[in-house]
């Protein structure tokens, strides 16, 4: 038995399936003489967009102490550990209006009183859309991501805006 073929009108993008082409498109009714092989639309996964080594800090260190990690690294937020498995995420933002904007002492304060926990997670094969409403929808710029059940990384908007940033230039 032969495979069907996908094949694509280059007119008006009609795709066709089938052992051979047509000599006419069945939708715009345009005689060709070639049709484009169709290809299988790639669905962007979050795979590519994580940071798989995200700064970590123990949910007892203090908020200063997660700062500083952050700076040290160049990251916007610290994955929080209890008892080494992750628990919660810390982001600038939550210093920022947890601690700085209540003029809060950071030096003072554990991570686990301002980090944001359960976590939303979602799997390393989560279409990148999908994982773009979660983000929309829960108002939140960070998903833990989990691999076949295992910790993976975490994905932020700045990953995702930073690559297509990159896309862009390389397009110039």
């Amino acid at each position: 038995m032969r495979s069907m073929t996908k094949w694509e009108c280059y007119r008006c993008g009609h795709i066709f399936e089938g052992e051979s082409t047509p000599d006419e498109c069945p939708n715009c009714h345009y005689s060709l003489t070639f049709w484009l092989e169709a290809a299988e639309p790639k669905v962007v996964t979050v795979r590519n967009f994580v940071k798989t080594d995200p700064v970590t800090i123990d949910s007892n260190a203090s908020v200063l102490q997660a700062a500083q990690a952050m700076r040290e690294r160049g990251a916007g937020n610290v994955l929080v550990l209890a008892n080494g498995k992750p628990t919660g995420i810390v982001t600038e933002r939550d210093i920022l209006n947890r601690i700085a904007a209540d003029d809060l002492l950071p030096s003072s304060i554990p991570v686990r009183k301002i980090m944001s926990s359960p976590m939303i997670s979602v799997t390393a094969d989560t279409p990148l859309s999908e994982a773009v409403k979660i983000m929309a929808e829960r108002r939140i710029r960070t998903l833990y991501v989990t691999d076949s059940g295992a910790p993976f990384g975490l994905l932020n908007m700045r990953a995702i805006v930073g690559d297509q940033f990159r896309v862009a230039r390389s397009l110039d």
